[in-house]
């Protein structure tokens, strides 16, 4: 759409508060709403009204959604289901910093075992990361300056010259050039971790997979699960960094039904109307905090804050994409100190 076929003209927080009243909604407090609408945004909050706008369906015809709200909309349903869908984002974030931690460990160490610098060695890496099998031989060389690995690391230059970490300031001084690999898993963010992680060697895949409990039927590390997972949790991550609706949304990078069955515990959660919404990944990181902390709350926690708050505003399970009886699964059942 052009600049100049739009054409919507530009409303005050009143004007907003006003259309949402005209199209049915109830507000009972004026001034709270445009207090919500001018710190949130009506465009954020709009996501969370979505589901209450009025739906038509003609006969043989998709389901047309309107402008009105179904009888019995109120602005502070919507608040109440923003915040439920803020605070599962802040357990996602709080599950998915400890998996990262985790994984910072592991590709740091399966690395610094072939060498400080591994992580700038196409021959410690995979060929595909790679591009080419003799990177150091022109024209290969060439080649591999428009890699996956060369994209990376010239990544990773920048984080490491734009970086405040105390630790990577004193190694510079001391020691200038690159950083070491232990280091420099430090510094990467989710996906740049991600990536090195699909980099590794197959063998080292599997070894840190195995690590999480995550074996093909040979009892070998699965590590092509664990790359489609740490994909999956990337963009979990970046929508609620990014402070996206999570509750309700359509998973654009989704975990493969292969990927999940390789866990029995998963078994439960491996079909298209589970792996659409949030369900699946906060399934696969229920499972691998079990793994890296042990008696940890934060199973029971989603838990009790999905079945009260959704009960609480009335609002079904199957949304975030709950199969029936999810909360009897063996994942999500606190097992008694033996």
């Amino acid at each position: 759409m052009s600049r100049s076929t739009y054409g919507k003209p530009f409303k005050t927080i009143t004007e907003q508060r006003q259309l949402l009243e005209s199209r049915g909604m109830t507000i009972s407090d004026p001034t709270g709403a445009e207090r919500w609408l001018s710190s949130v945004g009506y465009y954020r909050l709009s996501g969370y009204w979505y589901p209450y706008r009025v739906r038509t369906q003609a006969a043989g015809a998709p389901p047309v959604i309107g402008d009105a709200f179904r009888p019995g909309t109120s602005f502070e349903q919507i608040i109440e289901l923003y915040d439920f869908d803020r605070k599962l984002k802040l357990l996602v974030l709080d599950a998915i910093e400890r998996v990262e931690v985790a994984m910072r460990l592991r590709v740091g160490h399966t690395l610094g075992r072939r060498g400080a610098f591994a992580h700038a060695d196409p021959n410690m890496l995979s060929t595909e990361f790679v591009g080419v099998s003799s990177p150091a031989q022109p024209p290969a060389h060439a080649e591999w300056l428009d890699s996956a690995h060369a994209k990376w690391l010239r990544k990773v230059a920048q984080e490491q010259s734009r970086s405040k970490e105390e630790f990577v300031k004193h190694f510079t001084r001391k020691y200038g050039g690159p950083l070491p690999v232990w280091v420099v898993t430090e510094i990467l963010d989710f996906g740049g971790l991600s990536r090195l992680y699909e980099g590794l060697h197959q063998k080292d895949r599997d070894d840190i997979a195995a690590d999480f409990g995550l074996t093909d039927n040979s009892g070998a590390g699965h590590g092509a699960a664990l790359v489609s997972w740490m994909k999956n949790l990337n963009y979990i991550r970046n929508t609620c960094a990014h402070h996206s609706r999570l509750w309700n949304r359509n998973i654009d990078v989704q975990l493969s039904y292969r990927h999940l069955l390789v866990v029995p515990e998963l078994h439960h959660a491996a079909s298209p109307t589970v792996t659409k919404r949030a369900y699946a990944s906060l399934a696969v990181l229920a499972y691998l905090l079990e793994r890296i902390s042990p008696g940890s709350t934060w199973a029971a926690n989603i838990v009790g804050h999905i079945r009260t708050g959704l009960a609480a505003m009335n609002r079904s399970e199957t949304e975030m994409g709950c199969p029936s009886g999810w909360t009897t699964e063996a994942l999500w059942v606190q097992q008694p100190d033996p």
